[in-house]
């Protein structure tokens, strides 16, 4: 096999296991998409919170077991491994950001919890909580587009983009 033919070997391969990767993901994040739409006017002020305060628990609820799963899918699929071994310079910033699934999920697990140990007219406590779900969110939106950097990249070398 010649050297050409190695390397669109190694990026079908590659290719193959992110087509794998983003046609099963897609649901599991249209259902995180569905959460955080649920959740964000929720969280948008402390008295809609409070006024909302039960179905809110039970949407972080949902939210952290659809996250435990979507990190799930992510490490199961590999996270991209094949296309990473044929670009070892990616292979630092999957580390990363695979190491930041179990704080990020720690972090939702933590506010779910929290959130029902509180009650609606609890207001400062109400307040704090929905800070620290912003923060979370912001992290989380940070992390996926990184993810969805690394797939861009990865995609590209195997492609040979910009050859």
């Amino acid at each position: 096999m010649s050297v050409a033919e190695d390397k669109k070997a190694i990026a079908s391969r590659s290719l193959s296991v992110n087509a794998a990767f983003m046609k099963d993901i897609k649901d599991d994040n249209r259902e995180l998409k569905l959460l955080m739409d649920r959740i964000s006017p929720m969280v948008s002020h402390p008295e809609t919170a409070s006024n909302h305060w039960m179905e809110l628990i039970g949407l972080l609820g949902e939210l952290r077991d659809q996250l435990a799963f979507h990190f799930s899918l992510e490490e199961a699929y590999g996270y991209f491994d094949e296309a990473i071994e044929t670009e070892p310079q990616l292979s630092v910033q999957a580390e990363v950001l695979r190491s930041e699934h179990t704080v990020l999920f720690e972090t939702c697990r933590a506010i779910a919890e929290a959130s029902s140990e509180v009650s609606s007219d609890q207001k400062e406590k109400i307040t704090k909580l929905l800070n620290r779900f912003a923060d979370f969110r912001n992290k989380f939106e940070t992390h996926e587009e990184a993810e969805l950097d690394l797939i861009l990249n990865a995609l590209d070398d195997d492609l040979g983009v910009g050859d």
